[in-house]
């Protein structure tokens, strides 16, 4: 697809009038209904890859990787979409319902956004903790040093051309699509590091320690940070 077709076919998305994501009071009462219902009553562990190896695909939305289990935030359903059911179903605000060291591997992709810092913290000390000693975790996140750059008169890639402005940008990373939080190579840097995270690299698209885990979208290229750590 061209730049000129990508920007005019995604410009009501991303346009600051934009409400498709905006958060009122009806929705927050049903995601935290939904959340109380699924936590309480159909809190399952993980089952075992068949594979012998369990990597985890967290915050899978409608990409789902074989062997791997796809973990989201239980299951939408919309009569005019196709639905779709995770492996496995969870709210990443809370506590994981795993038992520790069971993961060989974690890959997670712009999914962190979506949580406030200290929910990040939390989620990835849940991760720590459930990961193998020597297992890597790949991060994808919307970088902000990307934005600020276009923002500034830079321009990282093509695809930013998509907003008309730097602040236009900057809105979209930091109040479209649900998001409440913004990343930067420092910042996620210093968290892992905290948490006891070691060998933290920033990675490039499709590049990484494990093999398994080079599971990247190429659509979310142009604005992502790439970072691996090590348990």
């Amino acid at each position: 697809m061209n730049i000129e077709k990508m920007i005019n076919e995604s410009s009501v998305e991303h346009s600051i009038y934009c409400t498709k994501y905006q958060l009122s009071p009806k929705r927050a009462i049903f995601f935290g209904i939904v959340s109380f219902i699924y936590r309480h009553f159909f809190n399952r562990k993980p089952k075992p890859s068949s594979s012998g190896k369990n990597y985890l695909n967290l915050g899978c939305g409608l990409l789902r990787y074989e062997n791997f289990i796809n973990a989201d935030f239980y299951f939408r359903f919309s009569w005019f979409k196709k639905p779709y059911f995770p492996d496995w179903l969870l709210d990443l605000r809370y506590p994981l319902n795993c038992k520790d060291n069971f993961w060989d591997g974690v890959f997670t992709q712009h999914a962190l956004e979506h949580l406030y810092p200290i929910e990040v913290r939390s989620l990835l000390k849940e991760l720590f903790r459930t990961m193998k000693s020597g297992a890597f975790i790949r991060i994808s996140v919307p970088d902000l040093q990307k934005y600020v750059d276009y923002y500034n008169g830079n321009l990282p890639d093509e695809k930013f051309k998509q907003w008309g402005t730097g602040a236009e940008a900057i809105r979209s990373l930091t109040q479209n699509y649900e998001h409440i939080s913004c990343w930067d190579t420092a910042l996620l840097s210093k968290l892992l590091k905290e948490i006891g995270f070691k060998n933290i690299r920033k990675m490039n698209f499709n590049e990484s320690s494990d093999s398994l885990l080079a599971k990247d979208s190429e659509e979310h290229s142009f604005e992502s940070l790439y970072l691996e750590a090590q348990k």
